[in-house]
């Protein structure tokens, strides 16, 4: 697979224009935050619930972004452990833990960038693939994302490698609009971010990021092809570097 996090690419039969890709000239800062969420899920009855995300400066350096939601019967968790230089994320560790009534999925993700591979474990198997420079996780690309929009705001849309499910995939972004979001901090502007998963999926995905808030995510929209729909919205978000 070519470098997609590292070569220009065109996409003429979706009009999309230039694709934004990983590049030196993204330097922006991360800002070490807490953000409290309500959480919509419904997963066959309507459950109501909250939701935390938090990025969080370690003694060592490292970055930890983690995403926690709870309502009734259902629980999500997500982590990731990655380095921020150069306006480059380097991931070591991912985890994702789901559990709706009876049935819990758990995955990891553990980066060895000497020998450019992961290792996968999910649900106690675990095997390795290899992976190319400028990989993220699923988590932390929404961090590379942000950052992107902060340096590119005006592109349609932008391309990274994941590692996901024991493949490498290609993650695309379209700029699908803007919207105005009403929250408890009050009303702001958003720029509402698209998954593109190609014209034979049925999962969508959509991601509101808001300028006024150094492009923190107010919204977040899945829904998957059971028809089961999954929301986060903000309600309170406290910056923690001072």
């Amino acid at each position: 697979m070519a470098n997609i996090s590292r070569t220009w690419l065109s996409l003429p039969s979706l009009c999309l224009g230039l694709l934004v890709l990983w590049s030196n000239n993204s330097v922006a800062q991360l800002r070490p935050f807490k953000a409290t969420y309500s959480s919509q899920w419904d997963v066959g009855i309507s459950l109501s619930g909250k939701a935390k995300r938090s990025l969080i400066i370690n003694n060592d350096g490292t970055l930890r972004l983690t995403t926690s939601a709870t309502a009734m019967m259902a629980s999500l968790s997500e982590s990731s452990l990655f380095n921020y230089q150069d306006g480059l994320i380097t991931p070591h560790h991912y985890q994702y833990i789901r559990k709706i009534l009876n049935k819990t999925r758990d995955v990891e993700v553990a980066f060895d960038w000497p020998n450019k591979q992961v290792t996968n474990t999910a649900q106690g198997k675990a095997w390795k693939m290899a992976i190319v420079p400028h990989t993220l996780d699923k988590q932390s690309v929404q961090l590379r994302l942000q950052l992107d929009l902060k340096a590119h705001p005006k592109e349609a849309a932008y391309a990274y490698d994941v590692a996901d499910g024991g493949l490498l995939k290609t993650y695309r972004f379209i700029a699908d609009g803007e919207d105005q979001i009403e929250t408890p901090l009050g009303e702001y502007n958003a720029i509402r971010i698209k998954r593109d998963r190609g014209t034979d999926s049925d999962r969508q995905t959509w991601i509101w990021f808001a300028p006024a808030l150094d492009y923190s995510i107010v919204r977040i929209v899945q829904q998957e092809a059971d028809g089961k729909r999954y929301q986060l919205n903000l309600k309170q978000l406290t910056w923690l570097d001072g």
